[in-house]
């Protein structure tokens, strides 16, 4: 399973548990899911730790996909760290930045000094509390401890991330351009989205990364939300049906895979999970598939293909005539209001072409796409992933929206740019070195938007 798919369908399985009040062995199914997505994502970006003690286990829950998910699943068993941490430099005195003062200095002796309590990425509630190495009062990012110490005073290390910066030059902070700056080039991301299950026009904010703080350079960092990128391409106008797409046993498990052009017989294995069951299905000619379904109501959470080993790739010019044939096989199964659609993401792997599809309203697309896996040489769709049925809403119209600018404004109150430094390689020389940057602290843990008409601050 490739990341994209792996993320999207975490997602899917999030908006199901939020939407949905479920039974609890439904949310511990999920949580060992995720549980495991956010591990593997920790090691991804351990790219310049050097453990101190033998045997530490290095888990990074506070960044990444892991938490943004998991903030989905009890909003109020994950507290917001902008809730309780401070920005200012000046960190009220507390227990627990005490604490981790004096384990810092056990542990890092007379270097002990050039660490500071880092109050964007700290949480006094949760006794989550990170300092990192400062240059010139200015956090290093990839020189940092962190310390989770409970209500009793106990503590564990949770990671420790080092590096040698000896004969490195930093940047001057007098060189950096003004926040403002900053934010304007942030800004430039901006998209307006309408949320239908919301009824709700607004803008997402899509990057993801830090900004050169001297030269304005970006860079951006891998994203852990929705892809809500478009193709440039007309709107395609459809014809709906309104039929709803469900696989709630083997027999419409089975017609489903006729209609997308496997030959039968097939032969079917269930896999039963926790809320959830998976079809793993063998055709005749030994083409496999595996089709994810909600146990309660059908409805598809998943679907994969096999037998096919090349590598997945963008496809940034898809055939428009393939895009069409695609759309017109499963428009049948669109609501009745849908008038037209607009593609997103395309990418191929051998013969199969994976288009995003998304409704739209007034030019606008709306959250929550389809995935649609067309055959490129039969001209046959074979698999569709529909996006999670929620209510629809009235949308807004979108000129009472606010200006881009603004939504600017809001976003970057809640989520400031502050400056760091950051270790990054120069790729003319391949040597790591230290970067002036603005950085988005907690952009993606979890996903924010702010509404483009009240200019509320909106949680996903």
């Amino acid at each position: 399973m490739d990341w994209q798919n792996e993320r999207d369908m975490l997602e899917r399985l999030a908006t199901l548990q939020k939407s949905t009040p479920p039974r609890k062995e439904f949310v511990e199914s999920l949580r060992t899911v995720l549980e495991q997505e956010t591990s593997r994502v920790g090691k991804r970006r351990r790219l310049f730790m050097n453990p101190l003690k033998a045997g530490m286990t290095a888990v990074v829950i506070a960044s990444g996909f892991g938490l943004y998910i998991m903030a989905g699943l009890g909003q109020n068993e994950l507290v917001d760290p902008q809730v309780t941490a401070t920005s200012s430099p000046q960190l009220p005195a507390h227990p627990v930045y005490e604490q981790a003062k004096k384990l810092l200095q056990e542990l890092a002796g007379r270097d002990a000094s050039q660490y500071a309590v880092n109050g964007m990425l700290s949480n006094t509630e949760r006794g989550h509390v990170v300092m990192n190495k400062t240059v010139n009062n200015i956090p290093v990012l990839e020189d940092q401890y962190i310390f989770t110490i409970d209500k009793a005073g106990r503590h564990h290390i949770k990671e420790i991330q080092t590096n040698d910066t000896t004969g490195m030059v930093f940047p001057d902070p007098k060189e950096a351009m003004p926040v403002k700056q900053a934010e304007q080039i942030f800004g430039q991301s901006a998209r307006l989205l309408y949320s239908e299950g919301e009824g709700r026009l607004q803008y997402e904010f899509p990057f993801s990364g830090d900004i050169d703080a001297i030269t304005g350079e970006i860079y951006p960092t891998e994203r852990y939300h929705p892809d809500y990128s478009l193709v440039e391409m007309p709107p395609i106008p459809v014809k709906p049906g309104g039929i709803k797409l469900v696989a709630p046993d083997i027999e419409e498990a089975d017609r489903l895979f006729r209609e997308w052009g496997f030959e039968p017989p097939f032969s079917f294995v269930v896999h039963q999970g926790s809320g959830v069951h998976t079809y793993k299905v063998e055709t005749r000619t030994k083409q496999k598939m595996e089709l994810t379904v909600v146990t309660e109501t059908g409805d598809i959470l998943d679907y994969r293909y096999g037998n096919i080993h090349e590598k997945q790739e963008k496809l940034p010019h898809p055939k428009q005539e393939n895009v069409q044939e695609a759309a017109k096989q499963f428009q049948k199964y669109l609501p009745l209001d849908t008038k037209e659609l607009l593609l997103g993401s395309a990418t191929r792997k051998g013969d199969i072409e994976t288009y995003q599809f998304f409704k739209s309203h007034q030019g606008v697309q709306i959250m929550g796409g389809y995935t649609v896996h067309f055959d490129v040489d039969r001209k046959q769709v074979i698999g569709i992933i529909p996006p999670y049925a929620e209510e629809s809403k009235p949308l807004p119209d979108k000129s009472m929206a606010m200006s881009r600018e603004d939504a600017t404004s809001v976003y970057v109150t809640h989520r400031p740019l502050k400056l760091v430094y950051k270790l990054i390689e120069n790729p003319a020389t391949g040597k790591i070195e230290p970067r002036l940057v603005y950085h988005i602290y907690y952009h993606d843990t979890p996903l924010y938007m702010v509404d483009a008409l009240t200019g509320e601050w909106v949680r996903r």
